[in-house]
């Protein structure tokens, strides 16, 4: 798995989250897919997100992890009281956001694999070529 609740500690402390959460451990497994999913969403037109996303360990992006636990945060916060760290992780959630809108429109590009075709090549976001030539005969 990308993202393990054990991961989160380093946004939120362990008793945040329980609070939050209520000590169940589905509730926080959902937010993780739900992240997963978000930020696929962003990296999908331009990298490989199943080669991404099946990293494990230390051949994860650590930058795309850390954006996955800030989004993952988001979606657990929405279950909090307004007081409890909510500006806090409201800034970094849209810093995330940011970050990915950049990397959708091609103005950042962080270390990923990127999509390939069929025949091993690299799929470029711009498209480019010509019609086959015609000889027109008069």
């Amino acid at each position: 798995m990308f993202l393990s609740q054990e991961e989160l500690k380093s946004v939120i402390y362990e008793y945040q989250l329980d609070e939050i959460v209520e000590d169940d451990n589905t509730i926080v497994e959902m937010a993780i897919q739900a992240a997963i999913e978000e930020v696929k969403s962003y990296l999908c037109s331009r990298y490989d997100v199943n080669k991404t996303f099946s990293a494990e360990q230390n051949k994860r992006n650590p930058l795309v992890l850390e954006i996955t636990k800030d989004v993952t945060l988001w979606q657990i916060i929405r279950l909090s009281n307004v007081d409890i760290i909510y500006e806090k992780v409201k800034d970094r959630y849209d810093r995330a956001i940011e970050w990915l809108d950049k990397v959708a429109r091609g103005l950042i590009s962080p270390t990923l694999p990127v999509v390939q075709d069929g025949k091993g090549d690299d799929i470029s976001p711009i498209k480019y070529g010509s019609m086959p030539q015609q000889r027109y005969d008069w």
